[in-house]
């Protein structure tokens, strides 16, 4: 593999998406996995319905950059809007649905499916702290940092060293939420995961609802 070459890896199957490489010894050059979600599969009920189109982790030696691009421009939370875009992605960093919490995904799907997800972090893009800056917290919900995301046109973006995961080789399986103040609107991907390097297959699809749905919730205000 050459230095700095970007592999692009697409959702293809139903249990997630397709990857390459270790968890543990996975290539030291940039990687990038993107998910896609279709337009206009919102699952709300208020006027508001952020629509997720595309999930993107970039990887490298670091830690990793996250995008989430929508149908519409997005409307920071910094902004108080109580339709403000809401979005939260969890992350498996050792790629082990037997470890971790439930994802927040699961817990707010509208319907049947599973990430296959055992949540080691996840970043919180809903709830701003005083310095506009946003929380990513463990699977104890300790906060082991901060950032300070872009909404820019219809994308959110944000940059998470592998110091506040754990210390992690951020090869990782992730997936995303959105929605408003008052309720969830849209999942990327719809079944399964984003896979970003590592070994094996993606966990297979799980036709049930999680049993957690509905009773965890990262803020009382919110879903």
């Amino acid at each position: 593999m050459k230095p700095l070459l970007q592999m692009v890896l697409a959702t293809a199957v139903v249990g997630g998406t397709i990857g390459c490489g270790s968890d543990t010894s996975g290539p030291s050059s940039k990687l990038t996995a993107v998910a896609t979600d279709p337009t206009g599969d919102t699952f709300g009920a208020g006027a508001v319905q952020w629509d997720l189109t595309t999930l993107t982790i970039v990887r490298d030696s670091g830690g990793i950059t996250v995008s989430l691009d929508l149908s519409a421009a997005v409307v920071s939370p910094v902004t108080g809007s109580a339709d403000a875009t809401l979005a939260f992605v969890d992350f498996d960093t050792d790629q082990n649905i037997a470890t971790g919490i439930s994802s927040i995904v699961d817990d707010n799907r509208p319907a049947t499916g599973s990430t296959g997800l055992g949540v080691d972090y996840y970043i919180d893009l809903g709830d701003p702290n005083p310095d506009s800056s946003f929380s990513v917290l463990d699977s104890l919900l300790n906060v082991t940092g901060t950032v300070r995301p872009t909404f820019s046109g219809s994308r959110i973006t944000a940059r998470i060293p592998r110091s506040m995961l754990g210390g992690d080789d951020a090869f990782l399986n992730a997936a995303a939420i959105v929605g408003t103040s008052s309720e969830p609107t849209d999942i990327v991907p719809e079944n399964g995961h984003l896979k970003v390097g590592g070994i094996g297959t993606v966990a297979p699809y799980r036709p049930q609802l999680s049993a957690l749905r509905g009773t965890r919730k990262w803020k009382v205000q919110y879903w």
